[in-house]
């Protein structure tokens, strides 16, 4: 699986993969903003929808000093999907 998890593309506007986010934590970025400085992560034309992801990969390092198996997003600023009404 770990050539797989490096692999993966989290910035798919500026084709940012995981290990290169990753590299740009264990330098020293510290903050989202040192991420998108370093690897231009969330900051394409999408709005930066991968933030999602690079807060809670960013949070846990910090907190446990590796990387998650898995990335959890964060969609608790998501919208919830409309409700389709009842005609």
């Amino acid at each position: 699986m770990g050539a797989k998890k490096k692999t993966e593309i989290i910035c798919r506007c500026n084709n940012v993969s995981r290990e290169t986010i990753e590299q740009a934590i264990k330098n020293g970025a510290t903050t989202l903003n040192d991420i998108f400085d370093t690897t231009s992560a969330g900051v394409g034309p999408c709005g930066g929808s991968c933030r999602r992801k690079l807060g809670p990969l960013l949070d846990y390092y910090l907190k446990n000093g590796t990387f998650p198996d898995k990335i959890t997003e964060d969609l608790s600023g998501k919208a919830p999907a409309p409700q389709k009404k009842d005609t």
